[in-house]
């Protein structure tokens, strides 16, 4: 229950936000939201702990859930992780919202950003690299720790960086370098929990990973992404503090089904496993010349046989733009049992290989050896130790029989050609759901935990989230918020077109000639496309007949073109955005920069990713519709997303212009237009 001296806490939090913010404004959507956060995470209903709060643009949500949740966390011993999706939102965090909300919050605490430790360098790591290419690097080589050695002036920029990080010019994060090395390079040179040996490095007290490891611990409040949160709690919950010790906040909480997906996907190449098994035995090799051990019998000949077999048969597969995906996810017999070959010797390279591990750290604590060789071999063996386990987990979840009755995974074959021409098949299995992952690793182990987003519903419920997100409806407390703005006076106009999306050629003509028509020369028009394709043939047609500036998305960097935009438009003069989906969403030009969206047509999700093909067919065997259930509720977000570019604040005003009759001549279109703001529907 919420005692009372935390209800006057969060209300004296709020009191202070409301009293010396400036431009603050009351809003009942936010005082809603606080009061919900407050009562789902102090346990007022019954268990009911996780709270999903759809809250439109102008609510306030981030103050809301700020202020809402410090004080129960703090008082409960907790640690509050916040996570987004996306660098933009964490960096408003870092640096605008957090430190006003320490001004506000009448309870003292403190905050980290929370980065993955490949994002920091390994001291131990950077001196190797460097003394073992400036002096004698036979060693190096003879392992194979490279495919091609680093050139003299990748030497001089580690030498360097070395250099600022002893010095404390650098504080050892790739973030923070002007000019980041290659990424083969900084791989060798990143923090890696395979090569880590924690509290018994020499460098572990000045370890920028470790420091950073401390200031997390002593902090209250965590900012973090989705990406590092589920790679964290899916490899063991090693840098984030423990799930049932935590309360999460999951902004954007819409994307966390996409990156869940990503997160437990798993690839492997053929090429890669070739090269991981003949730096194994390389490895080997120099640990037992050095330990004068016998060397472990690694039959490359034979996985290279193996892996010969594999490849003709991969060959005959009929590939569709370089994919080739098995049916149900269930792989081509002849394929299995040569995969299943190939695991059984990749397995027991790895048994031998982790005996030999073993025994050459038992080595290390009685012998005293030249620290950059032992270091050295010990970081390969590491590597190779993580690259045989790869392989494993990719080939176990390759082979694996799905259950029957459940999503099926997506297994599929990958063609790529590399730098020496050479063709490498890459193997694929990736999970088609993931709300059981997500339940296992989060749901039913936290405290408490808000996902939240201005889109969150799909046609106007939840129940889309929870199936993707394995929340149960019944244990978890869900809430709507209302915009603080007016939509009654935005039209929302349906333009009357003869050609219909599905008439590609005619209706691109015709979106070019009506976007002649409409656009005006004098304001600030954003154009959102569902396809790359049809917005370049647009930009062909129209770009030399506007009177205004145009700036087409993979031109410039978005941040250069809404930079641009805004300078235009404070000169009062007209610029027109052309873009695709990263443009429909997280795009915020308020007033006059915006006044007119245009979505030249719905953006319905045509399953063309592996995953989603598999998906869809397996509903399709259930006599379910992946229309219904996939695309059209997606299409719904998409379309508020992108519809959500317009109103800003309280003052902004302007039109949105659809060229996509199936708002009228389809039967979902009312579903779609009844699940959008109470717009000014205009049908021409």
């Amino acid at each position: 229950m919420l005692s009372n001296k935390l209800k006057a806490q969060i209300r004296q939090s709020f009191m202070s936000l409301k009293k010396d913010m400036d431009g603050f404004k009351v809003r009942q959507a936010q005082n809603k939201m606080i009061a919900e956060i407050s009562k789902t995470l102090s346990g007022e209903y019954k268990g009911n702990n996780i709270l999903c709060v759809e809250a439109p643009t102008g609510t306030g949500k981030t103050f809301a859930y700020l202020l809402g949740s410090i004080p129960i966390v703090k008082a409960n011993k907790k640690k509050l992780i916040i996570s987004s999706a996306n660098v933009a939102l964490q960096e408003q965090l870092l640096f605008k919202d957090m430190p006003q909300a320490q001004k506000y919050c009448c309870v003292d605490f403190e905050y980290a950003l929370v980065k993955g430790r490949s994002r920091y360098v390994c001291v131990r790591n950077l001196i190797n690299v460097c003394e073992d290419n400036t002096s004698d690097n036979s060693l190096f080589k003879s392992m194979s720790l490279f495919d091609n050695p680093p050139e003299k002036y990748q030497l001089e920029q580690l030498s360097e960086m070395l250099n600022d990080y002893s010095t404390k010019k650098w504080n050892g994060e790739i973030d923070d370098l002007m000019h980041a090395p290659d990424h083969s390079i900084w791989q060798k040179i990143a923090c890696n929990r395979f090569t880590c040996t924690t509290k018994s490095c020499e460098f572990y007290q000045d370890c920028a990973f470790f420091k950073a490891r401390r200031q997390i611990t002593k902090a209250d409040v965590i900012i973090a992404n989705h990406d590092l949160v589920l790679a964290d709690l899916s490899t063991g919950n090693t840098m984030l503090p423990d799930v049932s010790e935590s309360i999460f906040i999951f902004d954007e909480a819409h994307h966390l089904n996409s990156k869940a997906l990503l997160c437990f996907s798993l690839t492997t190449s053929t090429e890669f496993i070739k090269t991981s098994v003949r730096q194994t035995k390389a490895v080997s090799e120099q640990l037992c010349k050095i330990s004068k051990q016998d060397v472990p019998n690694i039959n490359i000949k034979q996985i290279d046989d193996y892996l010969t077999d594999l490849i003709r048969l991969l060959k005959q597969l009929g590939f569709n733009n370089n994919i080739y995906l098995f049916s149900q996810g269930v792989v081509d017999e002849s394929i299995k049992q040569i995969s299943e070959n190939i695991l059984t010797l990749i397995g027991t390279v790895q048994t031998k290989f982790t005996l030999l591990k073993e025994s050459w750290s038992n080595y290390l604590k009685i012998t005293i050896i030249d620290k950059s060789i032992s270091d050295s071999i010990s970081n390969a063996a590491a590597e190779c130790e993580q690259h045989l386990l790869s392989i494993i987990t990719l080939f176990s979840s390759f082979l694996q029989k799905d259950e029957p009755n459940k999503a099926p995974y997506s297994r599929w074959v990958e063609k790529s050609t590399l730098a020496n021409k050479k063709t490498s098949y890459l193997l694929n299995s990736a999970q088609t759901d993931v709300s059981k992952n997500l339940d296992q690793l989060i749901w039913s182990k936290i405290s408490g935990a808000i996902l939240t987003s201005a889109t969150l519903t799909s046609l106007g419920s939840f129940e889309r989230l929870n199936k993707q997100l394995g929340l149960l409806k019944d244990e978890n407390q869900y809430l709507c918020l209302p915009s603080p703005f007016v939509f009654n006076q935005v039209d929302f106009i349906i333009a009357k077109l003869k050609a219909s999306p599905a008439q590609v050629y005619e209706h691109t003509q015709e979106v070019a000639s009506q976007l002649l028509k409409r656009l005006d020369s004098n304001e600030g028009s954003l154009v959102l496309f569902a396809s790359n394709k049809q917005m370049q043939i647009v930009v062909d047609l129209v770009e030399k007949k506007l009177d205004c500036t145009l700036f087409v998305q993979s031109e410039y960097s978005k941040k250069h073109i809404l930079e641009k935009h805004i300078g235009l438009r404070k000169q009062g003069k007209g610029s027109v955005i052309f873009g695709l989906d990263s443009f429909a969403e997280g795009v915020d030009l308020k007033g006059d920069n915006l006044t007119h969206v245009v979505i030249a047509k719905l953006r319905f999700s045509v399953p063309t990713s592996p995953i989603d093909k598999t998906l869809a067919t397996y509903l399709k065997s259930q006599n379910r519709n992946p229309f219904m259930e996939i695309s059209l509720p997606d299409a719904s977000l998409k379309l508020i997303q992108a519809c959500g570019r317009l109103i800003r604040t309280e003052t902004d005003t302007g039109k949105i212009t659809i060229f996509d009759n199936r708002l009228v001549s389809k039967f979902y279109g009312k579903q779609l237009l009844n699940a959008l703001p109470n717009y000014n529907i205009i049908v021409e």
